[in-house]
């Protein structure tokens, strides 16, 4: 009843045309479901597992890896993925991932841990080209990144209510049983999403898909497109390096609680719903390059703070600039692809992007975790913010390009306008 509230009132409020408000009533609802999922579980897998199942850096470094090898199955999904059809491909993977927190209370180690987390991520994987095809046919361009932003804010608002009691929460009844309510939330989300009303998908949408060889051969023929690419491999290796040693910052240099990583977490979620407001009429306005620019600039903050950090509440900034950078890079980098690759390349394009991000995933916590045992955990900040900046740049040498004409067949770039 208090969702159906919600949902309802925030679209009565907000100015979208009929049909719009009719996807964010549904929408809505589903973000608030999976936003209970999400906070009550991402904020404190790195935590459970050092603290309380006692990982060591190379289990910690296997998780980070093996989350990003689940992305190489992007490439088989967009292959399977009928674009006329794409929402089921988005809910029962999702529906059978967050079910695998079901079996978080009968884990007794990390290996176990890490298994339900990396399955969790396969499945979940499964699902990513179908998103994007899903967000073309639910919104239309014009107001696009506007709704997906007034989703996120409202999904942020209780983010950040369960961010300040979930750490209380984790001590009054125990991580196991955290996970499994916060799993029939999650599935309960996944379920939801069946009632999104979908637009019949446009002509061009609806022709024999492109193979993923011909997608990656438009890809070549687009210059502009590869050399975003190039840059966004360097940016996102220095983050991934990072995820091995963020839990060990948390648990053995800054000590920091449960309870306090919870206060982290509230704070990045008002950060996360500050920068929902930012990013998506940032786009709109401007373009999606623009905004991704603006969001690698954030990131850069990130590994700044860690290496300088010597208690929980120095974290504060590396909280905010973290959250405003995932929260750009979730949905700014999703509309960078669709504007880039049109509806009938999308999930093509969003496997290949995903592919990418795999590569320097597997590699990247892997170098991590090598850094912290040979020269300490703060030199993988040092690396990482090298590396964050250096992609930085890339992407600013694009923006500074004189515009070409995009290859025949593509949708005109939002940057290249």
């Amino acid at each position: 009843m208090i969702f159906r509230l919600w949902t309802q009132l925030a679209a009565r409020l907000i100015p979208f045309e009929s049909g719009v408000r009719r996807a964010l009533r549904v929408d809505v609802s589903v973000m608030l479901l999976m936003t209970c999922f999400t906070a009550l579980t991402n904020p404190f897998n790195g935590l459970i597992l050092r603290r309380e199942l006692g990982a060591t850096p190379f289990q910690l470094a296997v998780f980070g890896s093996g989350s990003a090898a689940c992305l190489l199955l992007s490439l088989a999904a967009a292959r399977m993925i009928d674009t006329r059809r794409a929402l089921p491909w988005l809910v029962w993977p999702t529906f059978l991932a967050r079910g695998l927190f079901l079996l978080v209370p009968f884990i007794d180690s990390a290996w176990s841990f890490v298994g339900v987390l990396l399955g969790a991520t396969m499945l979940g994987t499964v699902s990513g080209p179908a998103q994007a095809v899903v967000v073309q046919q639910v919104y239309p361009k014009t107001e696009r990144g506007r709704a997906l932003a007034t989703v996120r804010v409202i999904g942020g608002v209780l983010a950040i209510l369960l961010a300040l009691a979930a750490g209380h929460v984790f001590g009054w009844f125990g991580f196991r049983w955290v996970f499994c309510a916060a799993a029939v939330l999650g599935m309960a989300a996944s379920l939801r999403q069946l009632s999104l009303p979908l637009a019949p998908p446009a002509d061009d949408a609806t022709a024999a898909r492109p193979t993923l060889g011909e997608a990656w051969r438009a890809i070549r023929r687009d210059r502009k497109f590869r050399a975003l690419l190039v840059s966004a491999f360097v940016f996102g290796s220095g983050v991934w390096l990072m995820i091995p040693a963020t839990p060990i910052m948390l648990a053995d240099v800054v000590r920091a609680s449960t309870a306090q990583v919870g206060v982290l977490a509230a704070v990045a979620a008002i950060a996360g719903l500050c920068g929902n407001l930012l990013w998506g009429p940032l786009v709109d306005r401007r373009s999606s390059l623009v905004a991704l620019r603006a969001v690698y600039g954030v990131g850069m903050f990130v590994p700044v703070t860690y290496y300088f950090a010597t208690s929980p509440w120095m974290l504060v900034g590396a909280s905010v600039a973290e959250s405003l950078m995932a929260t750009g890079l979730d949905l700014v980098w999703m509309l960078v692809i669709i504007d880039s690759a049109g509806p009938r390349r999308t999930p093509q394009y969003m496997a290949i992007c995903t592919t990418f991000a795999g590569i320097r995933g597997i590699v990247g916590p892997l170098a991590g975790g090598a850094l912290i045992e040979l020269v300490g955990v703060r030199s993988v900040y040092v690396v990482a913010a090298v590396l964050m900046a250096g992609g930085a740049w890339l992407l600013s040498r694009q923006l500074r390009a004189p515009a070409r004409q995009n290859v025949p067949g593509l949708a005109k770039p939002s940057f290249a306008r």
